[in-house]
This record gives C-alpha cells, sequence and structure tokens, in this order.
C-alpha cells in the first residue's frame, strides 16, 4: 500500500478553502531513488475539480497521474517522486493545490532527498600501508644504554699500616666517581647505582658525628680512649664523606 504524506481538506471552513494537515513533508531518496507515494483529497463541499502543481524545482522529480481530479467526498492522488542519478541529493519546493478553477491556490513545502549524503562503502586495508606497519613491528628496539655501576669503596681497617692504602684507594674510587658523573649532567637525579656510595658516605658521616658527640657526653668512667692514628683515621673519613656528600648536592642542585 502506498504511503500517505499529506491530506488536503478543502471547502470546510468556507468555499475554496484548502487546509494541510501536514505543514510539510519530506521524501527520503537517494540519487537514483524513486518512490510513489498518495495525497488525499477530503471534500466537504460540494463535488469539484482541483489541480495539483510543482513548483520550478520540484518539476521532473514529482509526478502525478492525476493531476486534474474531480473530487467528489474523497479522493486518493498516486504520484511519484524520483532523483535522477546525477541529481542533486537534496531538494526543496513547493506542491500546489488550486481550487474553484483557479480561484484559490495554496502550497505546502517538501523537502526531496536526504540531508546526509549516500553511506560510503569501508575501505579495505591498503596492502603497502600494512606492509609498512609490520615492518615498523618487526624492526628490532635500540638497546638502552645503562650506566656503568660505580665499585664500592673497600671497608676501612683498624690497623694503623693499612691507613695509607685504604685512603688511596678510597680517594681514587671518589675521583672516578666524580669523574664518572661530570661526563653526564645532562642526566638529571642520581640513579640507583650512584645511590649506594652517596648513602654510604651519609651514613659514615653520621656515624662519626654521633661518636665523636658520644665521647664528649659519656662520664669519665665509660670514655675510650683514642689513639693518634685513629683520630687521624677519624679525621680524614671526615672530611670525605662531608666532600663527598657537599659535591653530591652542589651536583644535583
Amino acid at each position: 500500500m502506498e504511503q500517505i504524506f499529506q491530506n488536503v481538506v478543502i471547502n470546510r471552513q468556507e468555499i475554496n478553502s484548502i487546509e494541510f494537515e501536514n505543514e510539510s513533508i519530506e521524501i527520503p531518496l537517494y540519487p537514483g531513488g524513486e518512490q510513489t507515494f498518495e495525497i488525499l483529497i477530503t471534500n466537504y463541499g460540494s463535488p469539484t475539480h482541483i489541480h495539483l502543481s510543482v513548483s520550478e524545482e520540484l518539476k521532473g522529480q514529482i509526478t502525478f497521474l492525476r493531476d486534474n481530479p474531480y473530487v467528489l467526498q474523497k479522493e486518493y492522488i498516486s504520484a511519484v517522486a524520483r532523483i535522477p542519478q546525477e541529481g542533486r541529493v537534496l531538494t526543496k519546493g513547493q506542491i500546489y493545490i488550486t481550487a474553484g478553477y483557479g480561484s484559490k491556490k495554496k502550497g505546502f513545502p517538501v523537502q526531496l532527498g536526504k540531508v546526509e549524503a549516500r553511506p560510503q562503502e569501508p575501505q579495505k586495508d591498503e596492502p603497502g600501508k600494512w606492509e609498512e606497519d609490520t615492518d615498523e613491528l618487526l624492526k628490532p628496539s635500540k638497546p638502552s644504554i645503562t650506566a656503568e655501576p660505580i665499585k664500592k669503596a673497600s671497608r676501612p681497617r683498624t690497623s694503623g699500616s693499612g691507613f695509607v692504602g685504604i685512603s688511596s684507594s678510597a680517594l681514587k674510587n671518589f675521583k672516578g666517581g666524580l669523574s664518572a658523573s661530570s661526563g653526564k649532567r645532562t642526566r638529571r637525579g642520581m640513579g640507583q647505582n650512584e645511590r649506594f656510595p652517596f648513602v654510604l658516605a651519609l651514613g659514615g658521616f653520621l656515624l662519626l658525628v654521633f661518636l665523636f658527640f658520644l665521647y664528649f657526653m659519656l662520664p669519665a668512667g665509660l670514655q675510650f680512649s683514642v689513639s693518634f692514628a685513629q683520630a687521624l683515621l677519624f679525621s680524614i673519613l671526615f672530611v670525605t664523606c662531608t666532600t663527598y656528600i657537599l659535591l653530591k648536592f652542589m651536583e644535583e642542585g
């Protein structure tokens, strides 16, 4: 059954009056499409002829099978809407109803077509692009550059004979750590390999400070004796740890 798009009422308010049930109609079509629809004419007066026509925009696109019907009470007027293959996607115009042998003419807006364009088919994957993506995935990643770990300073001994060798090795490690870190000043923050010597130096510094205060705070009966070699060793370790910590802070700043 053909779809009724508009209901036209004539002779209800007065002689040759024309009323439209819908203010406007839309006929959804794509270029190359065709659709048949009906307009219902309802007559509340005496039987009469009416005339159907379209505006210039819709000429050739909407055709009435009967454009001058004789209406007794109700009459169905069939029409065909089509859009040429190369026609406009959307066309707006008017359908006119003329009654009283030309004495009264009235129209309503018609939108023929769709606002959106014809949906496009999904594009297939391009072989060249797929191969490029595959090559990118198969390329080996560049090896990351890791910093060489700094050698741990040898543990100091309490004997006076090995003091000079221990101090020289500690100073060598300390200088090596400074030269390695100065070549990489662009890297912010200390890595995990550089953090251990810093923690070791900070712990030694705090331990020496604690022993120093402990020596003066203990009662006379509990005080322990310190030889010259031990005092010299503690002084050198204290200066070394303090210098290393200060240099680290200046490097980070």
